[in-house]
C-alpha cells in the first residue's frame, strides 16, 4: 500500500511571480471584442457633444458638454486598459496588500492549499475541473475560475503527483 503524498514549499508574492502569472495565463491575443466599451463610450460622448453644439433647445448646457467629455475620457482610459492590459494588471497586484508575502503551500491527497497573511485557500481534487501544463506552471481550472500554480516552487515529485491527477 503506498503511503500518503504530501509537499510543502514557499514562495514569495513577488513581481517575478505575478508576470509569470499573468504571461502564463492570458492570451496576449487582443480579440475586437475587448474594444466594445471603448467603442460605446467614444460614441456616447461624440453624440452628446454633436448633440449639444447642434440643438438650440435648454438641455444644451455646460453640464452636457463636460458629460460628453467625461465620456470620451472614459474612453481612453478603458483603451489604455485594454492596450497597456499587463502593465496594469502588475501594477495592481504589486499595490495589493497580498504583494510581499510569503506563500506557504502545501499539496496533498486533499489537495492544493495556499496561506500566506492574506490569503488562505484550499482546492480539493475532487472540485478541480481540468488541469492545463504549460511551460512554466500549471492552470487549474474550478467550475468558476482558474487558479496558476507556478513550477519553480515546485519539485520533480510533485509535478508529476499534479499531472497524475489530471487524468
Amino acid at each position: 500500500m503506498s503511503s500518503a503524498f504530501t509537499y510543502t514549499s514557499e514562495y514569495v508574492l513577488d513581481k517575478a511571480y505575478f508576470e509569470e502569472c499573468f504571461t502564463q495565463s492570458v492570451d496576449p491575443k487582443i480579440p475586437p471584442k475587448q474594444y466594445l466599451k471603448t467603442a460605446i463610450f467614444a460614441i456616447i460622448g461624440l453624440g452628446i457633444l454633436l448633440l449639444d453644439n447642434v440643438s438650440q433647445l435648454a438641455v444644451s448646457s455646460k453640464e452636457t458638454y463636460y458629460l460628453g467629455y467625461f465620456f470620451i475620457g472614459l474612453a481612453v482610459v478603458e483603451w489604455l486598459s485594454i492596450r497597456f492590459k499587463k502593465t496594469w494588471w502588475l501594477w495592481r497586484q504589486m499595490m495589493s496588500k497580498a504583494a510581499g508575502d510569503t506563500v506557504t503551500l502545501v499539496i496533498d491527497d486533499q489537495g492544493i492549499h495556499s496561506q500566506s497573511t492574506h490569503v488562505n485557500q484550499q482546492i480539493l481534487w475532487t472540485e478541480v475541473y481540468r488541469i492545463s501544463q504549460t511551460d512554466a506552471g500549471f492552470l487549474i481550472a474550478l467550475q468558476k475560475s482558474t487558479t496558476y500554480l507556478s513550477k519553480r516552487c515546485l519539485d520533480a515529485a510533485s509535478i508529476e503527483f499534479i499531472t497524475s491527477k489530471q487524468s
